[in-house]
């Protein structure tokens, strides 16, 4: 049985397609390439964040489809979620959906016989506990996503990931020690702490825990192993000070926050659900900073929200432009069917809101270059991840989440899923070249 997997999406997502190959393995199967064209399963793991994505997910399918018609094909994950009707109307041909309320069934779903057009998706709000099977390794990855966290309770007014993921629940602690355990056991070098709403982390526990509780005894447990913590996505109002403090002081956590902002104009954040203002976040991004001077720190914006005037995307365009971020994320509002803001007027002409992207995107490589460039002549811990294909370089991520491309050459030879340490010695855009020392 030959099975080929593509992954749309976060990082949750990506974490959800390793435990479904490591399913197909325990079979028997095969994990081949996705372009593979005689595969007997294709399983396409769907993102519905954006119009965009659910898009790209609609295409992926297809693709699977045309590669081998006699295939298996199966779509899972949050489009098929929040829209299975969607895909029955556009892609009407032998196909399987599977929820992600039934996404931990997906290979014993697999492997039935096809009946036509298959539909298991469920009530998502049902699910009130996150279990998951243990996890040996990633994918075809050397580091390893660990979703502690699935679901959000926060409802911002254009997001449609509560109606696709349910509500906020947590793996417990005794959970996520044994999976970082088996992780070491299988020298996983780093482990990135992912989640939905990774700030919520614990509040569904009984008794509550929190992230910061959470991250203290991984600290305490794992104190003086060969491995590094990387935190995804917290929300702003969730990082506290003694957080920062912790990261500062323990080496295990890697110097690197990813702060959402979405907007910086306070009335935009206001009509997004937001619960903060473009001030205290300025003042959090600053806090970061002055802790850890060395740290990266990643920015998210949503362009174009209904109602954006010139003014108020300005007010975003300078906050960041003053802000030591190291780089943005811009995406395009898309309207999202069932949230607030799908009904809200004063859309924005799509045309502007690519010109809005544009704009924060060139300013991010203008962000990237300068942090980047802070570090030349320094020498940072990397993580060997992968070699180019042409092999004169091994790819490597620095703990502050810089990108290297270190020369190999005879005598400083290193494998992949290696820590070493790499001086840092030109940047050409936003591409780092250093060499092991």
């Amino acid at each position: 049985m030959r099975v080929a997997l593509y992954t749309l999406g976060c990082k949750v997502n990506q974490f959800d397609t390793d435990l479904i190959a490591q399913e197909f393995i325990k079979k028997g199967a095969q994990i081949v390439p996705f372009n593979t064209p005689d595969a007997d399963i294709y399983v396409i793991n769907t993102c519905a964040v954006t119009a965009k994505a659910a898009y790209q997910s609609r295409q992926m399918i297809r693709r699977a489809l045309k590669q081998n018609p006699s295939a298996r094909v199966i779509a899972t994950g949050c489009y098929v979620q929040a829209d299975a009707c969607a895909i029955f109307d556009k892609i009407s041909t032998k196909l399987c959906l599977i929820g992600n309320d039934k996404k931990h069934e997906l290979v014993e779903l697999s492997l039935r016989s096809p009946d036509g057009l298959e539909c298991y998706v469920g009530d998502i709000f049902s699910s009130k506990v996150l279990n998951s099977p243990l996890l040996e390794r990633p994918f075809k990855r050397t580091r390893a996503f660990f979703r502690i966290q699935d679901g959000c309770n926060a409802f911002c007014s254009y997001c449609i990931v509560p109606y696709t993921r349910g509500p906020s629940r947590s793996l417990s602690l005794d959970q996520v020690i044994k999976q970082i355990e088996i992780f070491i056991k299988n020298q996983i070098k780093e482990i990135v702490l992912t989640g939905i709403h990774l700030g919520a982390y614990g509040l569904d526990l009984n008794p509550k825990l929190n992230l910061l509780t959470l991250l203290k005894e991984i600290s305490k447990r794992f104190k003086g192993e060969q491995i590094r913590i990387r935190l995804s996505s917290i929300e702003p109002s969730e990082i506290e000070e003694d957080l920062i403090y912790l990261v500062k002081e323990e080496d295990i956590f890697c110097p690197h926050f990813h702060v959402p902002l979405q907007s910086g104009s306070n009335i935009i954040l206001s009509k997004m659900g937001r619960v903060y203002t473009s001030e205290e976040y300025k003042e959090l991004i600053f806090k970061i900073k002055t802790i850890l001077p060395n740290a990266a720190i990643g920015a998210d914006v949503l362009v174009g929200f209904p109602g954006e005037k010139e003014d108020f995307f300005m007010e975003t365009y300078n906050l960041l432009l003053n802000l030591p971020v190291s780089y943005i994320h811009a995406f395009p509002f898309s309207p999202r069917q069932g949230t607030v803001a799908q009904g809200l007027p004063d859309k924005i002409p799509n045309k502007e809101k690519a010109k809005r992207v544009r704009i924060l995107r060139g300013l991010s490589c203008k962000k990237k270059e300068e942090f980047y460039k802070n570090f030349l002549g320094k020498k940072l811990p990397c993580l060997i991840e992968s070699r180019t294909k042409d092999k004169k370089y091994l790819r490597a991520t620095s703990d502050n989440y810089i990108p290297v491309f270190i020369t190999k050459d005879n005598n400083t030879i290193k494998t992949v899923n290696e820590i070493v340490s790499v001086r840092l010695n030109k940047v050409e855009r936003d591409i780092v070249f250093g060499e092991v020392v």
